[in-house]
Formats: structure tokens, C-alpha cells, sequence
């Protein structure tokens, strides 16, 4: 059974539900004059745009999350098999998986995090201090990113790994700074 394309097709249904779910808007059939507990007061469309704006900040994150998925797999690979050699063929097959996917995985995540920046940005209409801090982000993520580049073309640079894995992992810490300050 071919477990890679069972993989991806339940990421991307997975993605596909997130996306689709994460702004509809329910109101009961008479209730449009009143006001709830949790009623903002904000416009439609505001509240819209701020409900895209988050659901694709999470979508970010499940994205860094998928696309880091390639550092413990691999370095627990060889204890992994060596303990469970039943399973040997499993792991052999996520690490090639996560290594083959890993790039593209990252530039999604690149793409989501600037997209949810220009969301919110549009939601809020100025730069505020959290989002100072996810522009930070952001930039230590197109900077991974470059370094990634560089060493994909070069796998052998150790010191290009230490970058790329250093400044992605900075990029995480100012990004969990961002999550918890919004």
C-alpha cells in the first residue's frame, strides 16, 4: 500500500477542512437584532477579514510544524530502527517522505505567514506590536528559507545546516512570542 499518497491526501483534505472551516458565520432565523456575549460590534467584513486572517496564521503553523517534522524523524531514524526493527520500513519511508516534501512544505509555510500578515494588516489597517514581532518572523523565515536554497544545492555544508536549522528555529521562538501576544 502506497502510504505517501494516502499521507498527502489526508493532509490535503485536512487543509482543505481548515480552510473552509474556519470563517462561516451562523445567526439564528430572528435573531439579528440581538446582541450576543461574544458580540464585537464589528462589521461584517471586518470580522471576516480577521477570521481569514487567523485561520491562515494557524494554517502557518501547522505548515512549520509539518515542514520540522524532517529534524526528530531523522534523528530518531536510526535508534527507531535499531529498537523496533519491525518498523524499520515505516521509518525508512517517513524520513524519505518529510526529506522529499520538506522544501515544498516550507515554501507554503513562507507563503501562508506573508499571507497572514497582509490579512491582518488589512483587518487592522496599522502594524501593531504583535505584528511587528510576526513580521520579524517572517523575515527570519524568508532567511532560513534563502540558506535552505543554498543547501539544497549544496547537502554536504554542515555549516549551512547549522544556519538554516538556527535561524528557523529563532524564527519559531519569535513566532510562539507572536502566537502568545495576540
Amino acid at each position: 500500500m502506497n502510504y505517501k499518497v494516502i499521507f498527502i491526501g489526508l493532509l490535503f483534505v485536512f487543509a482543505l477542512g481548515f480552510v473552509s472551516a474556519g470563517s462561516h458565520l451562523v445567526s439564528a432565523d430572528d435573531d439579528f437584532d440581538k446582541k450576543y456575549e461574544h458580540h464585537e460590534g464589528h462589521d461584517k467584513d471586518e470580522k471576516d477579514y480577521e477570521d481569514i486572517g487567523k485561520t491562515v496564521g494557524w494554517g502557518t503553523a501547522a505548515a512549520i510544524g509539518a515542514a520540522g517534522l524532517i529534524f526528530p524523524i531523522r534523528r530518531s531514524t536510526k535508534f527507531m530502527v535499531k529498537n523496533f526493527p519491525d518498523r524499520k520500513k515505516l521509518f525508512i519511508s517517513l524520513s524519505k517522505f518529510f526529506g522529499k516534501y520538506h522544501l515544498f512544505i516550507g515554501v507554503i509555510a513562507l507563503g501562508l505567514s506573508i499571507t497572514h500578515g497582509v490579512v491582518m494588516y488589512l483587518d487592522k489597517g496599522e502594524l501593531e506590536g504583535e505584528g511587528m514581532i510576526g513580521l520579524a518572523a517572517v523575515i527570519l523565515m524568508a532567511i532560513a528559507g534563502i540558506v535552505g536554497a543554498v543547501l539544497f544545492k549544496n547537502k554536504k555544508a554542515k555549516t549551512l545546516r547549522t544556519a538554516h536549522t538556527g535561524v528557523i528555529a529563532l524564527a519559531i521562538l519569535i513566532g510562539l512570542i507572536h502566537i502568545f501576544a495576540s
